[in-house]
């Protein structure tokens, strides 16, 4: 339970004690014993809860999960019946005895007057409104008054439990922690609903800065309290100045289905108790812990990602104007919900093992568990279950107290499973999703969306496969993709809460699988050799690193037994090992006899090895356990394990014929599905009187955004020259906006021993690639000279050292070899020892195009101009802007963050990218390796984000002329919904703490940050009268189907070639520039226009097309032949432990200084 919850549940059943003894009619020794507490405030035992009523449960449940019952609940016990001692109302406070400063410390009455009694357990509760004369303060701590004063009950246990925001009156400050002070007894403001009012901005001395820290006045003179961000400049917790905080900001690591703390328990504790007793074979932990405490609960995610605490920016008009207006259809449908309430309970499901202990039952035994006890007891309530530890169903489960026992039979043989419901958890209300869309509340009603997404997955699952918000049929054959993976086909759904209400979102998917193979036969296809014949050591060692943690089974045994492989060991004929027990206290184990695991498994199982000479697999479970050895003839792949390995060149494209999918195509197959699942008669469905709209996409508002016009350079005697975009793309008839002079240059070939047919192309080539240059505003006043040399490493580097020597402005390299190693190796010592400009090009792509060169080299000279420093074309972005002047000068920054494949051994890479010079066409690049803590996968957030923006930014100033830009648009790459606070928290405050650095004294620039998501499933489908076709690029939506409240949009920038168009979706954070609707859409779609490796737009802005460019690039910077871990998406009840930016270790990476601020990346 959360801590409101574990808050809420807690102060209900202190105060029903105190309420149901205070109302017992008053006898002398009551009075004499409430006088007595009263004088001299004795320490008194801890109260026990009493047991709840059945007309009880429902109150508690509701103040457990509502805020403002909780308050009720507050000033209801109040005004409950006293004792004679307690009757007594306190004298009423004089205006003289306010304290007048936040600092000071009020003057309350007498400790005599109290009327709240002492408890000392349990959280800490504040006392009532009408009871408390501690002035209410919004920034800081409160300060205690003298012990001998307080009026305020001494707590001695339990945590310190932030209440809502909503009913009281500390801020959520999120500039650092608070301050410890000594253990005196804390003074508590009112609880007062609704945020407390800022002090006059005449009495404060803060700085009105949106860039500096607050800067705190001199204790004696200011009413404003100190807030920060340093730890080192906290206040000093001084006795007479400062006391401990009785409440603090909520955990968001919390959660509100904590167990020790329910309020609410459903078993008995006979049973309860009973039913632990026989888990011997889990951890012995008190009862206060879950006996689940080693499988940590991994709760059912929403595929829309939560943004219960977000805080980013609200829309700042009713959406954009400009642009024609036009009707689009989306792959969303509307949801009609009732206003009803759910229940939420904690349940746990076991299996008995075969010594007769307790254990945990895997995912889909509890998955066929729960479904047979929903249908085979005739008194069970309808109920959805999330396949972990919690269960919905709108009926109250009291009658169901004790251990539901079943049977099921599982292969050869049944097993008996037990239900225990534990807890009711929460009550939740639908009609929280209505209050989120019509903005009577900011936060994302996170449980109720969980509640609804579970609910629609129940019917899907008994025949569906489901990985996580995605649906595949078990009974499809999987695409083969040679390497032991096959793709499946499959449809995803969430529900998404829109400005036109509740949607159910619905798009096609394809996901790579392992497929169901003996484990020999699967090396084979996945290592693409015969392996029957052995492994080397060194193979071995390779393989277990890319398999690691696969999901095997095995059937020698009678029955199914599932394993995790952690590595290879010796062959099953030279592995030995002691079979039977052993006495623990022999010394000397030589002379007991040993059995191979080839010979084991003839004897045990009359099984006769074929392929005794291969590794065995280890299949241990835990740490500590004895090894469990097994051949890998014997061993089966687990099916429906999906897979994240990137595909190689021949794998996309045989997924690309699958994949891409024509718009009216996938307009059919969603509306296939739609029709399939048969919402009209789902009993789930039904529960909540839920109803789809399924006969058509939803309609929604659209507009298509004037594109720019593009400025190139003039040829003689030509006035200007602008290049007009056609349906998203546009045709060089001009010469660069600038080209440099090139006086000294080469071309190298590395690969196999060249034939007469590759000298004549490579002839035609260096002999053509000069006067096509020519024709784009090159001045050539050099021959292209042509080397060729073998790939190996030392020629290599013999080749491009002499170029270095040489002084090549730029080496034209062709590589003729299928090893990307050759061509890292070339970026390496270009990029970061020799500072050598380098262009690789692939030999078998210039043999296809030898004789249409005019195109091919039309591609090739805007990235050879663009790292030669040439600018190859210019859009002016601010004629976007509807309050912007000459003198503005801005400075676009792209980021982004890639990762290995989910792999906790390698480093996330980081990059930052921003314009270097006035037209913002030219970028440099700063990159930065994160090393994840270890056994961690790596965080999306760049902790070195600071330097990084600091270093760009003196860039500018260098190529500008000491000018520093006065604006900032930062686009953001790679973050999730869920990850927006932390970026929020860390990376704009990293940006602003760079600018303070570079500017000093000067006037601070104005930042606009804007989060770019190309990963999402909505999609948009135009219809011309004829068929379903993709919507024209420029087509912006940010009406009917976006955020509520929040700054966001979509883009459909680029023109689609092939499939079905992706808009981008966009998320304004943060923004100081104070842009419209119409500023940022347009702004957005004209840097679209900006990518120096092409004449069309493309589908995000060029800033962050780099950063992503520089981040994948920056792989090759680091030669290094370890293949990485493997993903294999298990979904196990494991939760991984939440860690911080400070277990990240950085590391800036260096490149050659005659390179560093040149587009290398392009």
């Amino acid at each position: 339970m959360s801590t409101n919850g574990r808050y809420a549940a807690s102060l209900f059943h202190n105060y029903l004690f105190l309420a149901r003894r205070d109302s017992r009619p008053a006898t002398a020794n009551n009075n004499a014993n409430a006088n007595t507490a009263s004088a001299s405030i004795p320490a008194i035992s801890i109260v026990e809860p009493p047991t709840l009523l059945s007309s009880e449960l429902s109150t508690v449940s509701q103040s457990a999960s509502d805020p403002q019952i909780r308050e009720t609940t507050l000033s209801e016990t109040s005004t409950m019946p006293k004792s004679a001692a307690d009757s007594q109302a306190p004298p009423p406070v004089q205006p003289s005895s306010i304290a007048k400063s936040a600092w000071d410390p009020p003057i309350l009455p007498p400790a005599e007057t109290s009327t709240v009694p002492k408890l000392t357990s349990g959280p800490q509760v504040p006392p009532s409104s009408q009871s408390s004369a501690t002035p209410k303060s919004a920034w800081g701590p409160r300060v205690p008054p003298p012990a001998e004063t307080s009026t305020v009950p001494k707590l001695t246990s339990g945590p310190q439990v932030p209440p809502s925001s909503q009913s009281y009156a500390t801020p959520k400050s999120a500039w650092g922690p608070r301050v410890s002070s000594p253990s005196e007894p804390a003074v508590v403001s009112k609880p007062i609903p609704g945020p407390q009012a800022q002090p006059p901005s005449q009495s404060s001395a803060v700085p009105k800065s949106a860039w500096g820290p607050r800067v705190p006045p001199s204790a004696d003179t200011s009413t404003v309290p100190k807030l920060t961000s340093d730890p080192q400049m906290l206040p000093s917790s001084q006795p007479s100045a400062l006391s401990k905080p009785v409440w603090g900001p909520p955990s968001r690591n919390s959660h509100p289905t904590e167990r020790s703390s329910s309020a609410f328990p459903m078993m008995n504790e006979e049973n309860r108790s009973s039913s632990v007793n026989k888990a011997t074979a889990l951890s012995k932990e008190p009862r206060s812990q879950s006996v689940l405490s080693a499988r940590r609960r991994r709760f059912l995610c929403s595929a829309v990602p939560d943004s219960a605490v977000l805080s980013p920016i609200r829309r700042p008009d009713d959406g954009g104007s400009s642009g024609e207006k036009i009707s689009v259809y989306t792959n969303h449908f509307p949801v009609h919900i009732d206003n009803v309430t759910v229940n939420q309970y904690d349940i746990e499901i076991f299996t008995f093992g075969r010594d007769g202990k307790l254990c945990v039952a895997r995912k889909d035994e509890r998955w066929e568990t729960m479904q047979c006890i929903a249908n085979k007891m005739t008194n069970f309530p309808i109920v959805w279950y999330d396949e972990g530890k919690t269960l919905y169903t709108r009926a109250l489960l009291t009658d169901f107290t004790e251990p539901i026992q079943i049977k099921l039979k599982r292969g050869d043989e049944t097993k008996t499973f037990q239900l225990n419901i534990l807890n009711l958890v929460r009550q939740e209300k639908i009609s929280n999703i209505f209050d989120f869309i019509q903005k009577k509340t900011i936060l994302r009603p996170r449980e109720t969306v969980r509640i609804i997404e579970t609910l629609f997955k129940q019917r899907a699952r008994n025949d569906l496969v489901c990985v996580r918000n995605q649906f595949y049929n078990r009974n499809q054959i999987l695409d083969d993709l040679k390497d032991g993976r096959g793709m499946a086909k499959g449809f995803y759904q969430a529900l998404f809460l829109t400005r036109c209400g509740p949607t159910l979102n619905v798009n096609l998917t394809f996901t790579c699988f392992y497929m169901p193979l003996n484990f020999v036969h699967f090396a084979c296809k996945y290592l693409r050799k015969d392996i029957t014949n052995g492994f080397t050591e060194y193979e071995a060692k390779a393989f277990a690193k890319i398999v690691r943690d696969l999901l095997i089974e095995t059937e020698h045994t009678g029955r199914i037994i599932r394993y995790k492989l952690r590595r290879f060991g010796l062959p099953a004929d030279q592995l030995l090992f002691t079979c039977g027990e052993v006495d623990e206290n022999l010394a000397d184990t030589s002379s007991v006899p040993k059995i191979s695991v080839a010979e084991y498994f003839e004897q045990k199982y009359q099984r006769k090895l074929l392929y005794p000479h291969l590794p065995c697999i280890d299949a241990t479970a835990g740490i500590n356990k004895r090894a469990n050895w097994l051949p890998m003839e014997v061993v089966k792949v687990v099916e429906w394990q999906r897979s994240l390995k990137p595909l190689d060149a021949t794998q996309r494209a045989l997924v690309s014929g699958k994949a891409i999918i024509k718009p009216f195509e996938r307009y059919n197959h969603i509306m296939n599905i739609m029709r399939t699942r048969d919402f009209e008669t789902d009993i789930y469905l039904k529960e909540l009187n839920i109803r789809v709209d399924n006969r058509e996409m939803l309609e929604i508002r659209a507009r298509i955004l004037k594109p720019p016009s593009i400025h190139y350079g003039t040829r003689p005697g030509q006035n200007e020259a602008i290049e007009h975009v056609n349906v998203g793309k546009w045709r060089i008839r001009n010469w660069f906006y600038t080209a440099p002079d090139i006086h000294n240059w080469g071309l190298i070939y590395f690969g196999c021993q060249p034939n007469q047919r590759i000298h004549d192309i490579l002839n035609t080539f260096s002999r053509q690639l000069p006067e096509l240059l020519k024709l784009k505003g090159f001045m050539i006043k050099s021959k292209l000279t042509i080397t060729m040399k073998p790939d190996r490493q030392q020629d290599i580097e013999k080749a491009l050292t002499d170029a270095s020597k040489n002084r090549w402005q730029l080496a034209i390299v062709v590589l003729n070899t299928r090893s990307d190693q050759v061509y890292d190796y070339v970026k390496q010592l270009g990029n970061q020892q020799l500072g050598l400009r380098t262009q690789c090009i692939d030999m078998e792509a210039l043999t296809k195009n030898i004789d249409n060169l005019k195109m091919y080299v039309d591609n090739l000279s805007q990235k050879i101009n663009s790292k030669l420093g040439g600018i190859n074309s210019v859009v002016n972005t601010k004629l976007t802007l509807s309050h912007s002047s000459k003198e503005d000068l801005f400075m676009f920054f792209g980021a982004d963050v890639t990762h290995s494949t989910c792999s906790t051994d390698r480093p996330s890479i980081a990059a930052v990218v921003a314009s270097r010079d006035p037209t913002n066409s030219l970028y440099a690049a700063r990159l930065c390796e994160q090393y994840p803590k270890k056994g961690r996968c790596s965080m999306e957030i760049i902790k070195e984000l600071d330097q990084m923006v600091a270093d760009l930014i003196r860039v500018f100033a260098r190529t500008c002329g000491g000018r520093l830009p006065n604006k900032i648009v930062f686009y953001r790459d790679g973050v999730d919904e869920g990850q927006y606070q932390k970026v929020l928290d860390n990376e704009v405050n990293k940006i602003k703490t760079a600018c303070r650095i570079v500017y000093g004294d000067r006037p601070l620039p104005k930042l606009t940050f804007i989060v770019v998501k190309k990963r999402h499933n909505t999609r948009f489908f135009l219809y011309d009268g004829k068929q379903t076709i993709n919507v024209q690029a420029g087509t912006v939506i940010d009406q009917d189907i976006t955020h509520p409240s929040q700054f966001d949009f979509y883009l459909c920038s680029q023109a689609a070639i092939m499939g079905t168009s992706r808009p981008t979706l966009y998320h304004v954070l943060h923004d100081d520039n104070c842009f419209s609707s119409d500023d940022v859409q347009q702004l957005t779609y004209w840097l679209c226009h900006t990518d120096m490796r092409c004449t069309k737009s493309v589908s995000i802005p060029s800033p962050v097309h780099y950063a992503h460019l520089a981040a994948y690039g920056s792989r090759a910077l680091k030669f290094d032949d370890d293949r990485e871990s493997d993903n294999f998406d298990d979904n196990n009840d494991e939760e991984p432990a939440s860690y911080s930016i400070d277990d990240i270790k950085t590391k800036l990476m260096i490149l050659d200084s005659k390179v560093v601020d040149d587009m290398w990346f392009i």
